[in-house]
């Protein structure tokens, strides 16, 4: 999500190693581009919650998704329906505005050679466990979600050899 809205894979610049796997388990989580809707943000944040059991379903984020493009996309039944404290209407707005900064988004980045994404093994021993940015929790706090730190993260570093 953080992808499409800055045009720039995450962490491009970064390489792919111990010391980013660690930032990210201490709450370091990719940049948005400049004027996403803080609806679209927040469904993101949702996403990389720390704790898993905390992430929307893949029904709960079907149905998020269908809500936001429903509203922008001018579906007369969902204009004023409300979710996640917005009416249609209003997030259909939000993507409009954010839709002028479009032109803006630069898409050409210099990678660095040690970022790689495609899938393969990391095996790192001692992570810590993974907790959520301040900023991420500000947006989680609107909702009441449960404390991101109650929970344990197992790395078993021998699975897979």
């Amino acid at each position: 999500m953080a992808e499409l809205s800055s045009g720039k894979p995450p962490f491009y610049e970064r390489k792919h190693d111990i010391s980013l796997a660690l930032e990210i388990c201490n709450g370091l989580r990719p940049e948005f581009g400049k004027g996403t809707p803080e609806i679209y943000k927040k469904l993101a944040y949702k996403c990389m919650n720390a704790n898993s059991n905390q992430r929307p379903t893949a029904s709960e984020l079907h149905d998020s998704v269908a809500f936001l493009y429903c509203s922008c996309n001018g579906y007369k039944e969902y204009q004023e329906y409300e979710k996640f404290g917005y009416k249609g209407k209003e997030i259909k707005a939000m993507f409009k505005e954010a839709d002028k900064e479009i032109p803006n988004i630069s898409t050409s980045y210099e990678k660095n050679p040690n970022a790689i994404y495609t899938s393969r093994l990391f095996t790192f021993n001692n992570l810590t466990k993974p907790i959520n940015s301040s900023l991420i929790t500000s947006y989680l706090d609107d909702e009441g979600c449960p404390d991101p730190l109650l929970f344990d993260l197992e790395v078993d570093s021998s699975e897979g050899r």
